[in-house]
């Protein structure tokens, strides 16, 4: 399988595993406890709230993301950029979100398909450094302003910029780092064709 449909279907895999399932296993055990037909409280340490069984699935799927929207931010940095000026933008959300989820979850579920494009850029980088294609240099020059972004980023978050509570903070330096590398794979393919191009080559 290429790199390029290899990762993205990873990146989804996680996702899954990480919110598809524990959303789905506290939904099937709100509706077990209740016999489907009768209200759930929930009482976790001072949080206590009653949901009714119609509620049940959207409140399985906010506590799966927001238990883990850290995580799942890094992870799909560039999706969250891409995500957080649209979710701004729009004066609608709800055309466009299912209006049981709250704002927060509902961005969290887009950025990893927002993000799918990134995964696939750094597959073609992967692919290119294989030896298995060439990139071309369009693809490259992005690349190169992505990482750069990113290492800029980085820059900013260590000045400074970085949000006041220190677990989010911990988390912007992993999904920063972790993307820095993973999108240095397009400078480096770049660098290689270079030192390889034949004579009369593109």
């Amino acid at each position: 399988m290429p790199f390029t449909l290899l990762l993205p279907v990873l990146a989804l895999a996680v996702w899954v595993l990480v919110v598809a399932v524990p959303a789905v296993g506290t939904y099937v055990e709100l509706r077990r406890v209740t016999g489907g037909g009768r209200d759930a409280t929930v009482r976790v340490g001072r949080f206590h709230t009653t949901i009714p069984p119609e509620r049940f699935l959207a409140f399985a799927v906010n506590a799966a993301v927001v238990t883990r929207s850290h995580a799942i931010t890094a992870m799909n940095l560039p999706g969250a950029l891409v995500e957080m000026p649209v979710g701004v933008a729009m004066t609608r959300p709800s055309v466009w979100y299912p209006r049981d989820l709250d704002q927060w979850t509902e961005s969290l579920v887009a950025m990893p398909v927002l993000c799918l494009p990134a995964w696939w850029m750094v597959g073609l980088g992967v692919e290119a450094l294989l030896g298995r294609r060439r990139l071309r240099w369009p693809v490259v020059m992005l690349g190169c302003v992505l990482w750069g972004m990113f290492v800029a980023l980085l820059g900013g978050v260590a000045l400074g910029w970085a949000p006041q509570d220190p677990a989010a903070g911990r988390w912007v330096y992993v999904g920063l780092g972790l993307w820095i590398a993973l999108l240095a794979v397009l400078p480096a393919a770049g660098i290689r064709q270079m030192r390889r191009r034949p004579q009369g080559g593109e």
